[in-house]
């Protein structure tokens, strides 16, 4: 049984790209079947060969990610599947940019963040208190 859950977990990463909280989360609490189920519904939808692309169907992801106001934690694994389909940088600021204008100043913020913690680690975190007087 733990081997299908470890085989389940890599089958996870090896479909997305990426393995989020969620993913163990759902295997340790219902166990590899539960997990292979949720796997098979990703591969029939949302990784399916159709009209959009793996770029484009990230890209629109990220869009609703930002407008719900998503963990920076959840962006950052579809910015870099957006990366690794294609993606760069630069496109997805710009597309945090504009989606952004439309959604609020703090989902704005949430995916500049999220975006700054993907790509440019090196530049201090969005997300704290500089100065308080």
């Amino acid at each position: 049984m733990a081997m299908d859950m470890e085989q389940e977990l890599k089958r996870t990463t090896a479909l997305r790209g990426f393995r989020f909280g969620l993913h163990d989360f759902v295997a340790q609490l219902k166990g590899a079947d539960a997990l292979k189920k949720h796997n098979d519904a990703i591969e029939a939808g949302y990784l399916k060969k159709g009209l959009l692309d793996r770029k484009t169907k990230e890209l629109a992801i990220i869009v609703a990610c930002i407008a719900l106001k998503d963990s920076t934690s959840h962006l950052r694994c579809h910015m870099h599947a957006a990366k690794n389909a294609g993606a760069t940088p630069e496109e997805i600021l710009e597309l945090i940019e504009l989606v952004g204008s439309w959604t609020g100043s703090v989902a704005r913020i949430n995916g500049l963040e999220a975006w700054r913690a993907t790509f440019r680690p090196d530049l201090p975190t969005i997300d704290r208190v500089v100065e308080l007087q």
